[in-house]
């Protein structure tokens, strides 16, 4: 199982995409269901690191998309049967498509993702993207369980509740997590601003090196100018 973990980060990229657009793409909600049910087996099997919780949100969100379409749909006129069968597609392509790249991203480390983009030879941009977005998603993710134990410690239980509580109080973690990922965002932007990172030049370093390499200064070439 652990050769699956160590594929190419590009090659668990594209089964993911194939994947996303098999769910996507499904003829009926039968098929979305079970496809659905297939990847979170797969996920099992393969021993994915932690399963647990991603299964919990999967759960909420399943919940959430539910009832979201189906209020959605009967406003619209439509019979129940009618909005629990969309509602039912909609919900299993979420679940098939998360449970996709959750796989690429818990199996994919930083050093992989780069290692994988400098052997295509993409350009720095696009590594700093796939880089940045599979190394963020995680951190959220761990921002995401902190929030849930400060809510703990304030009486806000989750797991000993029911469904809709369960996605009145995942909600509420919706805005501190929206706030922690803009702190982020500014963060990641303040840093590669403050070490000189620039579209304009192909590789940042430490010393332009061009017909000629610009000597770094040292400590003796100071004492010399002195």
């Amino acid at each position: 199982m652990t050769r699956l973990h160590a594929l190419n980060f590009f090659i668990k990229l594209g089964i993911a995409f194939i994947i996303m657009l098999a769910a996507w793409f499904a003829p009926d909600w039968r098929f979305g269901v079970l496809l659905a049910l297939v990847c979170l087996l797969l996920l099992w099997v393969l021993k994915v690191p932690g399963l647990r919780g991603y299964l919990k949100g999967a759960t909420l969100l399943t919940g959430m998309v539910i009832a979201s379409w189906m209020v959605n749909l009967w406003l619209q006129g439509l019979s129940t049967p009618q909005a629990l069968s969309i509602a039912m597609a909609m919900a299993a392509r979420l679940v098939t498509t998360t449970a996709a790249f959750y796989f690429v991203m818990e199996t994919s480390s930083p050093g992989s993702i780069l290692a994988a983009a400098s052997a295509a030879r993409l350009p720095p941009i696009a590594t700093l993207v796939l880089s940045l977005t599979f190394g963020v998603i995680p951190m959220l993710r761990d921002d995401f369980e902190r929030i849930a134990d400060a809510q703990r410690s304030r009486g806000m239980e989750i797991d000993d509740v029911s469904l809709p509580t369960k996605m009145r109080f995942a909600l509420a973690r919706g805005v501190p997590l929206l706030v922690q990922a803009i702190r982020m965002a500014h963060a990641i932007s303040f840093s590669l601003t403050l070490y000189g990172y620039d579209l304009k030049h192909k590789r940042t370093t430490w010393r332009q090196v061009g017909l000629m390499v610009e000597q770094r200064l040292s400590m003796k070439d100071r004492a010399d100018d002195l």
